[in-house]
């Protein structure tokens, strides 16, 4: 009994509330869209940019209102159904996307017109006292209610028994009706965003910045124009295709994400504003803008730089734009405060920026911002794996130079190298273009995220490093071959970032030394080093000592590779991430005389 005379009442309820929505979609027509349509207060696009599908809707409300009170005054509790209306209706209620799409811009429409239109806010104040809520206020109602369609749907089928026969009909209907709150709640963030967007590139007064470009990609000071192949063609690149590009850029793709703890949603390719604040430069590459100060704009992927030039009218000069993925956040925080009062900075290749308080700011700076920041980075760290992933593994002749780096870095990935500023780090690179050394593992430059990386070593490290982190152009020292356990280290790690085996080698014939003899033997695919050292001592006259034990070395020409091997190694795996520096290796064949 109780669950029927709930949902009874909640009949009524739904019939009483669309009542007073559809006189209110009457009333914004009868009392500001025919009036301001009739006087010509409004130019017809203005208008339309306003009350847009009103007409629409009020019709849509009329009739789904006229379905509803046919079922509610002949009520009956086991057998009315309004499910099905619902169902009916859902596919209809996408005007309201559209009109909420619009409710944005409205707005903005409405503060211009408040300002320059007189006629326009002498009619609105003559509405105010019978309709105190105002113009915007009523014209928000359409958006409103969908999510009152949710919450009304939810209750009703709370209070339905599951074997009544709109149990089944008001679950679908809320399904569908759900989808479309979520597009309008999704499709009014994307209109906003787009507005904030806009309002943000006319602040740079003396720039060009387009924030809406679909070309995400923001060059650094390194990178050149290049051809583009995207991360969708990974399965089909070849290295043939790629040593035919000038360079290799990876921009931003869409996939999910559910495995790497940023969260299950899509990753698209829109610009998202997440933050601005004011800071301060405590280190910089540039020695001049130390104790400058800078207002940083803060994307889902770049952070742009700004010089302020007016407070008041909110205007800027860009000083630099960053891509994301090459900048990390240090924070400092009282434990169990929920905001940074103090010792937030946003660090890049170029500068590390210390947040200050403004005078405009009344509030610290929120936890959750930094969060959706620090997310954001994670997501651009995670597109930076994916696009070095695909880079094939790098085989041919190498040469180093050393740098010493202008600036920190902070990575975010084991692909990437940590290092502070002075650092000594050897950049590999290739000679060509008549013997000019370029800081490359390939035959093309290697872009990604809008950023040129290079690959080097600290110490026993290596990794990529952000180009935007030396300067490679004034350095005039002459380039060393890359030493061979530099090289085998380099392409080990790329084996192991990509999950990628080396490709076999055509020709397995390998010098072997020992026991002051040196042969030439091939290798098997199968053959461990226990049968290598077999094959060494074929076919020789000496007896061998029965108190030696024999084992192999991996050793390179140039030393730096003296690995010792057990005879369970399967050899021509070992040899296949020689590549094409096969002619600088060989084995060594050692003895171990046996304790008695």
């Amino acid at each position: 009994l109780f669950r029927s005379s709930e949902r009874t009442l909640i009949a009524k309820e739904l019939l009483s509330s669309e009542e007073t929505y559809c006189d209110s979609l009457i009333e914004i027509n009868e009392e500001f869209a025919l009036p301001l349509k009739e006087q010509s207060i409004l130019l017809p696009e203005e208008h339309n940019q306003l009350f847009g599908s009103l007409s629409s809707l009020i019709a849509l409300s009329e009739d789904f209102r006229r379905r509803l009170r046919e079922r509610v005054n002949f009520w009956d509790e086991d057998e009315t159904k309004i499910g099905d209306i619902f169902l009916n209706l859902a596919p209809l209620l996408k005007l309201i996307i559209s009109f909420a799409v619009g409710h944005t811009n409205a707005n903005q429409l409405f503060t211009k017109l408040r300002l320059t239109n007189e006629k326009f806010v002498s009619f609105l104040s003559s509405k105010e006292e019978k309709h105190s809520v105002g113009l915007m206020g009523l014209l928000i109602c359409p958006i409103q209610r969908v999510p009152r369609y949710v919450l009304l749907l939810k209750e009703c089928i709370k209070h339905t028994d599951e074997n009544h026969q709109d149990f089944a009909v008001l679950n679908l209907a809320l399904a569908e009706v759900q989808k479309i709150a979520t597009d309008i709640n999704e499709n009014i963030r994307r209109v906003e965003n787009e507005l904030q967007l806009i309002s943000i590139g006319k602040s740079f007064t003396q720039d060009d910045v387009n924030l809406l470009n679909s070309n995400r990609q923001f060059a650094s000071r390194k990178a050149k124009s290049s051809s583009r192949l995207f991360l969708k063609e990974r399965d089909k690149i070849d290295s043939k295709k790629l040593k035919k590009t000038a360079s290799f850029c990876v921009p931003e793709f869409c996939g999910t994400n559910e495995d790497v703890g940023i969260g299950s949603e899509n990753l698209s390719d829109t610009r998202k504003y997440i933050w601005e604040v004011a800071t301060s430069v405590v280190e910089a590459d540039d020695a001049k803008e130390l104790g400058d100060s800078r207002h940083l704009f803060i994307f889902n992927d770049l952070v742009l730089v700004a010089q302020t030039l007016s407070n008041t009218k909110k205007q800027y000069k860009l000083r630099r734009k960053i891509p994301l993925c090459q900048v990390w956040i240090e924070e400092k925080r009282l434990d169990g405060a929920d905001t940074l009062c103090s010792g937030l900075s946003v660090g890049s290749p170029f500068a590390m920026y210390k947040a200050v308080a403004s005078d405009s700011e009344s509030e610290p700076i929120k936890l959750r911002t930094v969060e959706n920041v620090q997310k954001a980075i994670r997501k651009q760290k995670y597109f930076l794996e994916k696009a070095f992933k695909i880079l094939p593994i790098p085989d041919g002749n190498f040469y180093t130079q050393n740098f010493s780096t202008v600036s920190n870095y902070q990575s975010g990935t084991e692909i990437e190298l940590t290092f502070r500023k002075n650092t000594q780090i050897a950049i590999v690179g290739v000679v060509r273009d008549a013997g000019k050394w370029h800081p490359s593992i390939y035959d093309y430059s290697v872009e990604a995220l809008g950023c040129t990386w290079y690959f080097g070593f600290i110490s026993g490290r290596c990794g990529f490093v952000p180009a935007d982190c030396f300067d490679v152009d004034t350095k005039p020292a002459e380039s060393e071959t890359l030493s061979m356990g530099r090289f085998l280290t380099m392409r080990r790690k790329f084996s192991e970032w990509t999950k990628r085996s080396f490709p076999p080698l055509s020709d397995r014939l390998v010098k072997v030394i020992g026991d002051g003899v040196q042969k030439v033997i091939n290798v098997s695919e199968v053959a461990d080093a226990a049968r290598v050292i077999r094959q060494f001592f074929r076919r020789r006259s000496t007896i061998l000592p029965e108190d030696v034990q024999w084992f192999l070395r991996e050793v390179s020409d140039d030393k730096t590779v003296n690995v010792l091997l057990s005879a369970e190694v399967v050899i021509a795996k070992r040899m296949n991430a020689w590549g094409k520096c096969q002619k600088r290796m060989h084995f060594e064949v050692e003895e171990k005389v046996m304790a008695c």
